[in-house]
């Protein structure tokens, strides 16, 4: 298996947040990679240019989430949520499908990373994100 890096734990937290472990345990592998996923697409750009990382990090999707969302605002989802995690360098290849209903967005991510395919499931409210599911 291709080392893909190791950083402090980021699980979804009893809020619906991804938040750092408490006792800062260690992630590596792919759950570490579906965190950093969901970390980035759940950022606001230039959030963290304040700490002098990069400044064009991140998309927030929760901020196209409201009343108004529909199968049009999920394709545009798609589409960023795609051109978004193509910039983690050990994400070779991601196709995004996105759902809206009830104000949660479903995102199936279909992924290739050294080691070959996986799928990634994650379910996004205005407060929540949750990593549903980590298939391969």
């Amino acid at each position: 298996m291709t080392p893909l890096g190791t950083d402090i734990s980021t699980p979804v937290s009893d809020e619906g947040l991804l938040d750092l472990d408490p006792t800062f345990a260690l992630c590596a592998g792919r759950a570490q990679l579906a965190q950093a996923i969901g970390r980035r697409i759940t950022t606001r750009r230039g959030t963290l240019a304040w700490i002098g990382d990069d400044p064009d990090y991140g998309v927030d999707v929760r901020d196209y989430l409201g009343s108004d969302a529909d199968a049009q605002t999920a394709s545009r989802i798609a589409a960023m949520v795609e051109a978004e995690v193509l910039r983690d360098e050990r994400v070779r290849a991601c196709q995004a499908t996105a759902t809206v209903a009830d104000g949660t967005l479903t995102l199936s991510l279909r992924l290739a990373d050294a080691d070959g395919p996986f799928r990634l499931v994650l379910a996004v409210s205005a407060v929540t994100v949750d990593l549903l599911k980590v298939f391969g």
